[in-house]
């Protein structure tokens, strides 16, 4: 008797049997708990009854409205129950065995509920225009009421309450989620497979992060919805971030909540391998990582047939090259440098800094070794090698570039062994970034990672190194600024400075239509500054010169025209 009445009295089974904890359900239906208030509920609302009858049906009431409202939400959720966790449960009694399974799905995951919506019938719109119109603000006003209270209070309370945040201990936090409990302790791996595979079917919510738990009696597992990084990243996380990095560490953008993504050229890899569609960003990346190199004092030798990277031209430290012929002799000088610095290096002590670094990257390398093996072909004489002396530039510098701090960015669209030179020269990019990735180009360069799906964000890349693939939302710099970042002296623990912004290096006092808005020369957009050149043909400044297919202004004489144009026009009503 005293057994049994302690456990009547602390919410345990009255037979003894265990597996049941006080806080959560268990093997049960209920925690104890909610047993333990139902022992003492029921005679203590048995001798209310009794003893008070106006009392007893004023609980009476509330308890009514209390099963009424839970009635209500059951009902609500009725088809979605019957819709997906049903189904699931019952597609997992053959891969369990039988073993009791707890299965919690949140409506709020990717589309459930929209799945199970049904066009209204015109009485029903009719009904619910109705009930928004003339009963919905009756019934919402209280709430709003309250709500606003509550807010108020909270704000009086922020003064102590933050003060208080320091004693809270921090909870986890999984949003919405599907969550599966089985009352078994250890489930095999073939079993685990079995179910995630039943759970994705079933339960359509889209991409999702897997977690098992298998520590203790039960087996929990947990699919909560994949944590994405910003859609936009800018200079301002540059300019954060930038000061507090070693020389051989670089920004790439922002990951999952936030976090910055560097990569090391000493630690992960001397080089890296881009690979990517056509208008993914690969001339963005390739420009982050060489505006950082020259800010910090560095030289980057840019092999650019299509001349992506036209913010680089006439910068110091900058060798540009476009013609096979520029491009061969700058690998090979590249060559005979990190050569010599590795030479010198054999007789220095280890921590020795072989100079400046340099950063060579190959635009669309396929089409590029290309280029130099018919540019040799046609220029070499009888007694030199029938190979091409860049091609075996680039494969020096891929395998001795670490210690001679020469660092290869790579970019194509399928980085194939045959393009690079070979299996073993390909295995020297530690680093591999890929966006708009296909299955076959996935597969063949990073075949030990898991392939996410392929965003169609612009400037969210995949960053894979050891064979871990970390999502990463690459930060997006325009032409002035990646001129203004890539002096040496912009790089400071305030930020950039404010006359870098405008101080980009071009012809003088010339400029073009695009720089000019870019540096705030003009307060309009290059495109609504074109229709704006187009409609006031007497009064727009007149062209003064021309670099390349653009036409070059003189800087006076835009800030005089946008000075006269004294009626602002929208960028929308110039689209239009």
């Amino acid at each position: 008797m005293p057994r049994w009445l302690y456990r009547y009295a602390t919410g345990r089974p009255l037979d003894g049997r265990t597996g049941y904890p006080y806080l959560t359900r268990g093997a049960g239906r209920w925690p104890g708990w909610r047993r333990q208030l139902l022992r003492f509920g029921v005679p203590a609302a048995a001798g209310i009854t009794a003893a008070e009858p106006r009392e007893a049906a004023a609980v009476a009431g509330v308890l009514a409205a209390g099963a009424a409202w839970r009635s209500r939400r059951r009902w609500v959720r009725r088809r979605f129950r019957r819709a997906y966790i049903a189904p699931t449960l019952a597609a997992l009694e053959v891969p369990l065995g039988g073993v009791r399974v707890r299965l919690h799905v949140d409506p709020g995951l990717g589309t459930l509920m929209p799945r199970l919506a049904k066009p209204p019938s015109p009485a029903e719109e009719a009904a619910r225009r109705w009930y928004g119109e003339h009963l919905e603000p009756v019934l919402r006003w209280p709430g709003d009421r309250a709500m606003r209270a509550w807010w108020t209070l909270q704000r009086t309370c922020k003064p102590v309450t933050k003060r208080l945040e320091v004693f809270r201990r921090p909870g986890r936090e999984y949003g919405p989620r599907i969550e599966l409990t089985a009352a078994t302790p250890y489930l095999t791996r073939e079993q685990r497979q079995l179910i995630s595979s039943i759970v994705g079917a079933k339960v359509p919510a889209g991409e999702l992060v897997e977690v098992w738990d298998q520590v203790g009696a039960e087996v929990t597992a947990r699919w909560t919805v994949r944590r994405r990084p910003p859609t936009a990243v800018g200079i301002d996380a540059l300019l954060e971030h930038l000061p507090r990095l070693h020389e051989w560490e670089f920004f790439l953008g922002l990951g999952t909540g936030g976090a910055p993504i560097v990569l090391s050229l000493r630690d992960d890899s001397p080089h890296i391998a881009v690979s990517a569609g056509s208008g993914a960003g690969k001339s963005v990346l390739a420009q982050l990582v060489a505006v950082q190199v020259l800010a910090r004092g560095g030289r980057v030798i840019i092999l650019d047939r299509k001349g992506s990277h036209r913010w680089a031209l006439g910068l110091a430290g900058v060798d540009y090259c476009v013609k096979p012929a520029q491009m061969h002799d700058a690998l090979v000088r590249a060559a005979a440098v990190a050569d010599q610095r590795n030479s010198d290096a054999m007789h220095e002590d280890d921590d020795w800094d072989p100079g400046p670094r340099t950063l060579v990257i190959a635009e669309e390398l396929n089409a590029t070794i290309g280029m130099l093996a018919t540019y040799w072909a046609d220029t070499r004489a009888k007694n030199e090698p029938k190979r091409s002396p860049a091609i075996t530039a680039i494969g020096e510098l891929l395998f001795m570039g670490r210690s001679a701090k020469y660092n290869v960015l790579a970019i194509a669209q399928m980085l194939t062994a045959r393009a690079i030179g070979g299996p073993e020269a390909r295995e020297n990019f530690g680093v591999r970034c890929l966006a708009r990735y296909t299955t076959n180009a996935w597969k063949m360069l990073v075949p030990e990672a898991g392939m996410p799906r392929a965003s169609r964000t612009l400037g969210r890349w995949q960053i894979v190194i050891g064979g871990v693939a970390t999502e990463c939302q690459v930060a997006f710099l325009t032409r002035a600024q990646a001129r203004a970042i890539a002096a040496p002296a912009a790089v400071s623990p305030g930020g950039l400075d404010s006359s870098l912004s405008r101080d980009v290096p071009g012809d003088g006092d010339k400029i073009t239509l695009r720089e000019a808005s870019d540096l705030g020369v003009i307060p309009w957009t290059y495109e609504a500054a074109k229709k704006r050149l187009q409609r006031d043909r007497a009064g727009a400044p007149k062209p003064c010169g021309q670099r390349g297919p653009s036409d070059l202004y003189r800087r006076e004489d835009l800030a005089a025209w946008a000075a006269r144009s004294s009626t602002p026009i929208h960028e929308g009503a110039d689209a239009a």
